[in-house]
């Protein structure tokens, strides 16, 4: 009696032969990579081709023995500053104190901090894949992928991923021994009487003492302006200036919808003459009726009470038609964006500002800082007129960055205008040099060089 032999269906063979053909395409780009930045591009992206993920970091040692994130999915370059990547720092930083950091496992968002997981519930989806990279001799930990995506992993992905991460960590360990190669040719150079030499001329070039400074996108700005305010929840209804026009004290600026005020307004009034009606009903009664004389004091309170709602009501109907505190410019964005748009108490529609008294506002980048001390020269080239620089003196710095409008982080900077220049026009854009202290040639030369190359040298 012959036996049935079952074999799987073709569609799966095809699947695993594409599976293992795509395997062995990626362990061949990596070891092609001609750069640890490549080879960081290709594990982050290529990887795609293997298994489905919606992102994924690529982690390495530092020259410095610190974890730093390497590449990132999606992206050539990205800012190790940004909210996301801050947060993708930290949580590396927890998973490598935790044990079995270096085995693969599943790294879902609750597996974190409460605190962090709470953080991160906007940059990460919700289930994660941990992937140490290894030496293939030494098997000590050379990097790591963290993959994440929004549905549970698979066992058949894991253990392709497993065999992808033996080509990844060859290709990882061998570009650490290209760097060790060339520091050590490098240190034989060093050692030649010539180059000593050369470094003797070069230190003492180098220790010439000159100004630092460094630029930063600028502004001219009001100081202290009057800030214009809705004095209520409302809708704006119309504008009665326009953008950067002059306006006098008590000028009409603009007004809310009156709509509903108006209603509630004509309400009170009918109420009050309603209770003024009862009122002298009441007080009619009462000639005839002794025991109606004490309704006369309830009645009279009524009215009272209704008389304060229709002057309430005034009061608000008043109060929709904001006009100007103070003299000055009038500073605000196109009337026909506000024209028709929801309000808040309290929230700022325009500032009244004194043309008279400006300054310069500047949003210096955060990887661009420097020691800044007050008094410090200021000089603005504006865009409208860089021929004529405006000086100024720094009279305000942030202690601590935070996000600019475009996501960046920034120090806020503030500087009042030097006297004997023309003041410049509100709100003209244009490029801060700041000058900070003295210091060597070497440091105002290299030092933004050496952090672009340190920064290189963590992928």
């Amino acid at each position: 009696m012959t036996q049935s032999v079952h074999h799987p269906p073709v569609e799966l063979l095809e699947r695993q032969v594409q599976g293992l053909t795509t395997l062995l395409t990626l362990q061949e780009e990596a070891r092609k990579a001609e750069s640890l930045a490549q080879l960081g591009f290709v594990v982050v992206n290529e990887t795609l081709r293997l298994v489905f993920y919606a992102q994924a970091i690529f982690w390495r040692w530092s020259a410095s023995g610190k974890v730093t994130i390497a590449a990132v999915s999606g992206v050539p370059r990205f800012d190790a500053n940004a909210p996301q990547m801050v947060w993708y720092q930290k949580a590396i930083d927890q998973v490598h104190q935790a044990p079995g950091f270096d085995q693969i496992q599943e790294l879902p968002l609750d597996r974190l901090p409460k605190e962090l997981a709470v953080e991160g519930e906007s940059w990460i989806h919700a289930s994660g894949l941990w992937l140490p990279l290894k030496h293939p001799r030494t098997g000590d930990v050379l990097g790591g992928l963290w993959l994440t995506r929004d549905r549970a992993w698979e066992e058949g992905e894991r253990i392709l991923l497993e065999h992808l991460l033996q080509g990844y960590g060859e290709s990882v360990a061998l570009w650490q021994g290209k760097r060790y190669s060339g520091r050590q040719v490098l240190k034989k150079l060093r050692e030649g009487l010539w180059l000593l030499l050369v470094l003797v001329v070069l230190l003492a070039m180098f220790a010439i003492d000159v100004r630092q400074s460094v630029l930063a996108p600028a502004r001219v700005a009001a100081v202290n302006p009057s800030l214009v305010t809705a004095p209520m929840d409302g809708m704006v209804a119309q504008f009665f200036i326009e953008p950067h026009a002059a306006v006098k004290k008590g000028a009409l600026l603009f007004a809310l919808d009156v709509t509903e005020l108006k209603s509630r307004h004509q309400l009170a009034q009918e109420e009050l003459a309603l209770a003024e009606t009862q009122l002298r009903k009441v007080e009619q009664l009462a000639f005839s009726d002794k025991e109606r004389m004490a309704e006369i004091a309830t009645h009279k309170n009524l009215v009272r009470e209704a008389s304060a709602k229709v002057a309430y009501a005034a009061e608000l109907l008043e109060r929709a038609w904001i006009h100007a505190a103070v003299d000055g410019i009038a500073v605000f964005s196109d009337p026909y964006a506000w024209l028709g748009r929801p309000v808040r108490l309290g929230e700022k529609v325009l500032e009244i500002a004194a043309p008279e008294h400006v300054e310069m506002t500047m949003e210096l980048p955060a990887a661009e800082a420097m020691p800044l001390a007050m008094g410090s020269e200021v000089v603005l080239y504006l865009d409208s007129d860089p021929l004529r620089p405006l000086a100024g003196r720094l009279r305000f710095a942030a202690y601590e960055a935070t996000p600019s409008a475009e996501g960046k982080l920034v120090y806020q900077l503030k500087a009042e205008m030097a006297n004997g220049h023309p003041l410049p026009r509100l709100g003209l854009k244009g490029t801060a040099k700041i000058y900070g202290p003295e210091v060597s040639l070497f440091h105002a030369l290299f030092h933004r060089p050496l952090a672009a190359l340190r920064r290189m040298a963590v992928l």
